[in-house]
């Protein structure tokens, strides 16, 4: 049951917009601080995830956060996206943030796991 709680509370806490809440800090204020939270925050997560050995979280979690962030970046996105993200539209960029996160997450829960099996 202690193992459902955390899976389920893993995959909750990935379900956050993170690329979403990013990007619209920056379209709204300039600000790159919530980049940063978001970095932290998928870092805690895979974090947690590649310590409780549930890798599998990592990609369903980061599929989620994908929908979540288009689905709110779908809603509540403004004019000034179209050209504020430029060379990019939004959803373009939220695919590439995205991407690019996983892949960071990926090498860190892989680094990770084989520390862990080295000692």
């Amino acid at each position: 049951m202690k193992k459902a709680l955390v899976r389920i509370s893993l995959i909750a806490a990935y379900c956050i917009p993170y690329v979403f809440l990013a990007m619209n800090e920056d379209a709204r204020f300039g600000s790159m601080w919530f980049y940063l939270i978001m970095i932290i925050g998928f870092g805690l997560l895979c974090y947690a995830s590649a310590k409780t050995k549930n890798f599998w979280i990592v990609v369903v979690g980061n599929i989620a956060s994908f929908a979540s962030s288009s689905i709110f970046a779908w809603c509540f996105q403004t004019e000034k996206w179209e050209y504020y993200f430029k060379p990019f539209l939004p959803n373009q960029l939220i695919v590439f943030e995205t991407v690019i996160a996983f892949m960071l997450q990926a090498i860190f829960a892989y680094a990770l796991l084989h520390k862990k099996h080295q000692n």
